[in-house]
């Protein structure tokens, strides 16, 4: 599915998405027209799922990250999806995932500042039904973020 020549598109995509078919020809000898073809059917396989631009979130007011781990109370399909659905439609939840251990979910919270997140907490959070209990952890420092995958 995936050869050596579309796993080195990659990696020059995952550092700059802007690099044009040409750009990216010449860096692997490759031609255009096969290059354009080779992303077209990344594209179309859903190995390339979208393409975004990286925001700086401390110059967007954002700068606060919390890690919440959330527990729930009941298990059914309906109140899970339910409290699913709810969390992701929150903006301020950037990432939420689905666990296993103590946490039934982690979820990903950007922020201005600690009051931010204690109104996000207490306005939006504390009202969303089958949450049975939140762990917050407030991130001091961000040491390593990378969107790219290990190719």
């Amino acid at each position: 599915m995936v050869d050596e020549l579309d796993l080195k598109i990659l990696k020059l995509l995952q550092s700059d998405a802007k690099l044009t078919a040409k750009n990216l020809g010449d860096k692997i000898a490759l031609s255009q027209t096969p290059v354009y073809e080779r992303i077209k059917k990344l594209e179309k396989n859903g190995v390339i799922k979208k393409y975004v631009a990286l925001l700086e979130p401390d110059k967007l007011d954002r700068g606060l990250i919390v890690f919440m781990n959330i527990t729930i109370g009941e298990h059914k399909v309906g109140s899970r999806g339910a409290l699913i659905q709810t969390i992701s439609d929150l903006d301020e939840v950037i990432e939420l995932f689905h666990t296993s251990g103590q946490f039934d979910f982690v979820a990903k919270v950007r922020v201005s500042n600690v009051s931010a997140y204690r109104d996000f907490l207490v306005q939006k959070m504390s009202m969303i039904d089958n949450i049975k209990n939140i762990v917050s952890h407030m991130v001091l420092e961000e040491i390593k973020y990378s969107t790219a995958l290990n190719i």
